[in-house]
């Protein structure tokens, strides 16, 4: 297969994604399944990246193409999305073994194929974009949401949102984080090895060079920027790893889980908190993993296989309603990981930032003050509940604490000081909450959680 019939099948991919924004991987494997010529592997990685990126700087690429316009007209989505692949590949090279004249050279028969007649534009604009730097086409006062929505290819609504929730210094932080690759976290199983003995084991079977770095505050961290090795290794087969984000370690070990508890984690699929639970108290718990979708319970039950676990129960439940009475009416501790707009993954998932919407966001936090709600009443005296999502809103964040104590004065926030771990205290912001948004010197995804004591 061609570089021309790659990038034809990441045009018409992109137009089927603007009719319709969602998930990008299924939705490219449905688009390359159908598609004439076959992808090889290492194809199929390439289209994903440009696919990904294209839709990641969608905003941006727009900007270029419509500032570059000798003619404000209309450009048909067809020919506009060659340009925003051809853009994308000139700021963005992902190989300096192809060079700009190759990527013009290649959108010009892209053109001829996908747009006749229209080659002259395409080579127009792009001879355009590559006499500029892109700093000369971008707006220039970076402190108007617009600008700073363009700049980073954000929707203008979630700049402003940020502004008004955290301030101008924050959101420039929240803006560059949006695009930062992270790479890939690890966790290591702590009921199988130590990571200190993993690095060392790794170190003397691994051939392919993968650099792993331990974690800045978590107990089991790996991170490294090349994934591939380790998910089609046998220490991930053997259930010696699990990829976690940092954060989300983090979150549960805010909860401090001990052995013999008996612990709900609310909304619990896929099933990574359940997993790390039972991990950190070697699998001497009792630990309800509730989900509303049955079907993915399914993962929760395929994770647990892997690791060799035996404490997590998965039940399908309507966490906004009481508990079925043949589960455990009291726990010791409860997660609730509420479901969220997830806008603290937007640079794992760039899709994300264009498919989500104030009102979305506004009838999420309903659901997500139901579901604490709901689950607070089965938190026993002296228990530890830890209120948890992905997402940078005050909205579903702060705003759904803040509403809950307020209509429950049997709960209380746990202080900074009252927190066991050392490095967790760090995390912890004056306001008492988790926050991991705006931690510049780890890789973590934005996660937010709230550590909540009953008193009474």
């Amino acid at each position: 297969m061609s570089d021309q019939d790659i990038r034809q099948g990441i045009c018409q991919f992109l137009s089927q994604w603007e009719e319709q924004p969602q998930a990008i991987e299924p939705l490219l494997e449905i688009s390359l399944r159908h598609s004439e010529t076959e992808f090889n592997q290492v194809q199929r990685a390439l289209a994903t990246s440009l696919a990904a990126g294209v839709i990641r700087w969608h905003k941006r690429l727009d900007h270029y193409i419509d500032t570059l316009l000798t003619r404000k007209k209309r450009v048909q989505p067809e020919l506009r999305n060659i340009l925003r692949l051809a853009l994308f590949e000139l700021e963005f090279p992902m190989s300096k073994a192809r060079p700009e004249y190759a990527v013009v050279s290649e959108a010009v028969n892209l053109a001829k194929t996908l747009t006749p007649g229209r080659e002259g534009f395409v080579n127009g604009i792009l001879r355009s974009f590559l006499r500029h730097k892109s700093g000369e086409l971008l707006p220039a006062d970076d402190n108007q949401p617009q600008n700073m929505a363009v700049r980073h290819s954000l929707p203008v609504w979630l700049v402003k949102k940020w502004q008004a929730d955290f301030g101008q210094p924050a959101t420039r932080t929240l803006c560059l984080k949006a695009n930062q690759f992270q790479g890939t976290t690890f966790r290591v199983n702590c009921r199988k090895i130590t990571g200190n003995n993993f690095l060392e084991r790794f170190k003397l079977e691994d051939k392919t060079e993968l650099k792993l770095e331990k974690g800045k505050y978590g107990k089991n961290v790996l991170h490294t920027l090349k994934s591939a090795p380790l998910l089609h290794s046998e220490w991930f087969k053997e259930g010696f790893i699990s990829v976690q984000d940092e954060g989300a370690q983090l979150i549960v070990e805010l909860l401090n889980p001990q052995p013999g508890e008996i612990i709900l984690d609310a909304c619990a699929a896929p099933g990574g908190k359940s997993a790390y639970m039972a991990e950190l108290n070697d699998d001497k718990c009792t630990i309800i993993a509730a989900d509303s979708e049955p079907e993915r319970l399914k993962k929760i039950s395929a994770t647990s296989t892997r690791l060799g676990l035996n404490s997590i129960t998965p039940v399908a439940v309507d966490l906004t309603r009481p508990l079925p009475a043949n589960l455990p009416q009291t726990y010791d501790r409860i997660l609730v990981d509420a479901p969220c707009s997830g806008l603290g993954v937007i640079c794992r998932r760039p899709d994300l930032r264009w498919r989500k919407s104030l009102k979305e966001i506004d009838g999420l936090s309903k659901i997500q003050l139901q579901i604490l709600s709901n689950c607070s009443k089965y938190l026993k005296v002296g228990g530890r509940l830890i209120y948890a999502t992905c997402t940078t809103c005050r909205d579903e964040n702060q705003d759904v604490v803040e509403k809950f104590l307020t209509h429950n004065q049997n709960f209380r926030l746990l202080r900074q000081e009252e927190i066991e771990s050392e490095n967790l205290r760090k995390l912890i912001n004056r306001n008492n909450f988790f926050e991991t948004s705006f931690i510049t010197d780890a890789q973590m995804d934005g996660f937010f959680a709230a550590p909540i004591i009953r008193t009474s």
